[in-house]
């Protein structure tokens, strides 16, 4: 579940699902328990040789986890922050060992019948391998420029790669996801190569004329939730200020953001509804409102921020805005959206969330 940064069980008996392991907080905490584990983003999921345990992409982290499936703990295996659970910009492009290794946004990972783990190592457009013994990891595929090019397989290229699995013969199959390909690799050959899989007589999907409704995003448990009046106008101006304390600033590698929803969906406009926040923290949204009837806006905001020479950490907002009844003739609004950021600065006494 990487929206609620969770790994989640279904019994298959009494069709229940509820939360296995995490405690919904974004993070790279690694414990001997479920509710003293936090995941960020996990994406990937493959089980054990052993079937003892489970490894885990853990997305926004940039590493790969060990999930034991007896206790909900879990433990490090390559990449991430080992030492400060918050960091979350431990991330690039280096085969190593352990901690040494930097992975960028790994959306797949696969543990082989030998019990080789395979890392579709995603925004590095790399398939990586990983042995779990001595936790070395290596490049097996792609040169860490996103293209299309099939050949020798460090010689090859693909374009985040977000999916993987073994077949009996010994080939890994590869979602391709840029390129919308699927591509193999035959791990049988000496010197393997990355290629194309053909799809004979498969055609491609219909064009829908309607776009896709937006489902309502799922705040996670960090989230900070600030409610503020918009008042009974038809228009006006919503203006994003978030502060910073001392010695603090906005990361400059990853852009602090914002993004837009409103409920009803067409009850308010927006514009933008979506974008980056200024190097200060700020933003100037404008809003028009075709319908008199009261709605709710809900302005998502991702902000990255570091502390100098330290360590660079995360904070997700959420901006709740009732808007009343319109009052006709009324003045445009100017509503500011405020917080100041609190750096957490404790990971202890944590909850495990109630099973939904």
């Amino acid at each position: 579940m990487a929206g609620q940064h969770q790994i989640w069980q279904l019994d298959i008996v009494d069709g229940v699902t509820r939360a296995f392991s995490g405690d919904g907080y974004e993070r790279n905490l690694n414990g001997s328990s479920a509710s003293s584990t936090s995941f960020a983003q996990p994406s990937g999921i493959s089980l054990s040789a052993d079937m003892t345990e489970l490894y885990i992409a853990d997305s926004e982290s940039s590493s790969i986890r060990v999930l034991v499936l007896k206790t909900g703990g879990s433990r490090l295996l390559a990449g991430g922050d080992p030492v400060y659970s918050d960091n979350l910009f431990k991330f690039g492009d280096h085969d190593g060992i352990g901690s040494e290794v930097l992975l960028q946004h790994p959306l797949g990972v696969l543990c082989t019948k030998d019990g080789q783990i395979y890392i579709a190592d995603s925004y590095n457009h790399k398939i990586k391998k990983l042995d779990p013994a001595s936790k070395r990891v290596s490049t097996l595929a792609g040169t860490g420029k996103a293209g299309f090019k099939d050949g020798t397989a460090l010689e090859a290229q693909l374009s985040e790669p977000s999916g993987i699995i073994e077949a009996k013969n010994g080939r890994l199959f590869i979602a391709d996801t840029n390129n919308s390909q699927i591509r193999y690799i035959d791990l049988s050959n000496e010197e393997p190569a990355l290629l194309t899989l053909e799809l004979k007589g498969v055609q491609p999907p219909t064009v829908k004329s309607k776009s896709l409704k937006r489902l309502r995003r799922r705040s996670s448990a960090d989230t900070q939730t600030v409610t503020v009046d918009g008042g009974s106008s038809n228009e006006g101006n919503l203006s994003i200020k978030i502060s910073l304390p001392e010695e603090y600033h906005f990361s400059k590698e990853a852009r602090s953001k914002f993004s837009v929803e409103t409920e009803p969906e067409t009850a308010v406009l927006v514009d933008p509804s979506e974008g980056y926040l200024s190097p200060e923290g700020s933003a100037v949204l404008h809003f028009r409102r075709p319908s008199p009837s009261a709605s709710v806006g809900r302005i998502n905001c991702k902000v990255y921020y570091c502390k100098e020479d330290e360590v660079c950490l995360y904070q997700s907002l959420l901006f709740e805005v009732p808007f009343h009844e319109e009052v006709p003739e009324s003045n445009p609004e100017e509503i500011t959206l405020a917080y100041l950021v609190k750096p957490r600065t404790s990971t202890n006494s944590l909850q495990l969330p109630a099973a939904r």
